[in-house]
């Protein structure tokens, strides 16, 4: 099963540079990039999604205030090239947090992460069908 990303970074570049590596990356596909974050909102609320990759610093609004205004329980990976936002992305409620530039080898390492957190949910609800 492959995961559902959608992106959302102020930067023309970083978006290009995170749908390369989502397309390297067998177990993810994705759903939208958005620079607007307005727009990427509205997609994420919207949308099916198993992933957000998600920069803190952006004109209009910044990585935490659309985090709070997620209307879903989805894994949020924040994203910055400043690493003194880390501590604060998890205080927010992150799944995880990435440095930039994003690297294969980071994305892999959560993607990990997210998979096996999935499976433990599905193998729970099979349980639960089964015992009841």
């Amino acid at each position: 099963m492959k995961l559902r990303v959608i992106v959302i970074d102020d930067s023309p570049v970083q978006l290009l540079m995170a749908a390369r590596l989502i397309a390297q990356n067998e177990h993810l596909t994705l759903l939208g990039a958005y620079a607007n974050p307005l727009l990427g909102l509205m997609a994420v609320n919207s949308m099916e999604v198993d992933m957000v990759l998600l920069d803190v610093e952006m004109p209009e609004m910044d990585g935490f205030e659309l985090k709070a205004q997620l209307t879903k329980q989805v894994p949020v990976v924040m994203n910055s090239t400043r690493p003194t936002f880390e501590p604060m992305a998890f205080e927010a409620g992150a799944s995880d947090f990435l440095s930039k530039p994003l690297t294969a080898s980071g994305l892999e390492g959560i993607v990990s992460k997210i998979r096996k957190s999935r499976e433990i949910e599905l193998n729970e609800k099979v349980v639960t069908a089964i015992a009841s």
